[in-house]
């Protein structure tokens, strides 16, 4: 009885002590975070969020530009006796380079900030509802959720996922390094205690010093698409035919601000553009000679295949603007006066950039 006696005595202060720290040190926790009322002296939440990376992005294939990453929330409570429930918000501004650009947010090239790369931050996989602050009216929904540390535990760790997708316009873009990097002020992370019920909103996250830096970036590499030409006929002609003309038209889209030179390659191979149509009857041996031209008419300037991602050459040149870019090919035959038939020839058309 003697110990059991002494026992109570010892633990009795201990309780005592426990409910006058905590009323001494509610004012101070909630002077730093004023999300909700005070929290319990023992208890404190963490995190940390990685960075988002795009990774390499065709701008001409964007398809649906996605990315990922986690939240990670660890919250502590020193006091094992009992389990504790928290609720935590998370918010943040449009980054370092854009704090209140929100809708959409911006990464920025590493060369000028003039060119950027739009996207935003989401909370839900439907990428509907953006990531945001309270403090901007663009995107006031923060990222919540709820941690419960068990009892004979002392923290507990979640993790929830953050989404990021690119987002248009996306065609006035120059291949390049973009980013956007959220530390200092940028993020905020406020948490409290229940009991039962967690609150609904969030509030006052402004004030909170607990961040969670992070940082988006991507890589737009530089491309080129060319659009499939009609094919180009000069019909059914006479024999005595001379000075045939024909042409046809095709689209190069290349990446903003991406030289390019583009040329045209017979399937004899010939570097002026002066290709031959074979025939399609079996046992014709004639072919029929064609020049491959730039510029309309009989001597319009030739277009051939001596052009190289550095020189244009023989070819013709353009820079990308992320959009479609029309070309027409012209062509001449000056003599029609060969054997009775059909004859045809592939031309290649090679876009160096």
């Amino acid at each position: 009885m003697h110990t059991t006696h002494g026992t109570k005595r010892h633990r009795l202060p201990l309780l005592f002590k426990k409910t006058v720290f905590r009323r001494l040190i509610a004012p101070a926790l909630f002077g730093l975070a004023t999300l909700l009322p005070a929290q319990t002296a023992w208890a404190n939440c963490t995190a940390t969020m990685g960075n988002i990376n795009f990774g390499d992005v065709d701008l001409l294939n964007p398809g649906s530009i996605t990315a990922q990453t986690q939240l990670s929330v660890t919250c502590t409570d020193s006091s094992i006796w009992n389990s504790t429930n928290f609720f935590v918000c998370f918010a943040a501004d449009g980054g370092r380079l854009s704090t209140r650009q929100l809708s959409p947010r911006y990464l920025y090239a590493s060369t000028t900030s003039s060119q950027t790369l739009a996207y935003n931050l989401y909370i839900d996989a439907n990428y509907s509802t953006i990531l945001g602050s309270p403090r901007y009216a663009a995107a006031r929904t923060m990222l919540t959720t709820t941690v419960n540390v068990p009892r004979w535990s002392t923290s507990t760790t979640v993790n929830i996922p953050v989404y990021a997708k690119l987002t248009e316009p996306l065609s006035n873009v120059a291949p390049g390094q973009y980013a956007n990097n959220f530390n200092l002020g940028s993020t905020a992370l406020a948490f409290d205690t229940y009991t039962t019920t967690p609150p609904s909103t969030c509030s006052g996250i402004s004030t909170s010093t607990l961040r969670a830096p992070f940082e988006v970036s991507a890589t737009v590499v530089k491309n080129c698409t060319v659009g499939t030409p009609n094919d180009m006929a000069f019909g059914s002609v006479s024999p005595t035919a001379t000075n045939l003309q024909g042409q046809t038209a095709f689209n190069v889209a290349c990446t903003r601000d991406t030289p390019y030179n583009i040329g045209l390659k017979p399937s004899n191979n010939s570097t002026n553009g002066a290709g031959e149509m074979t025939p399609l009857l079996s046992g014709n041996a004639h072919k029929v000679p064609y020049q491959l031209r730039a510029e309309n008419g009989i001597n319009g300037r030739i277009w051939g295949n001596t052009a190289t991602a550095s020189a244009t050459g023989n070819g013709v040149g353009g820079s990308g603007t992320g959009m479609a870019q029309p070309y027409t090919i012209y062509a001449t035959v000056p003599s029609a006066d060969y054997h009775y038939g059909d004859y045809r020839d592939k031309v290649t058309i090679q876009v160096n950039y």
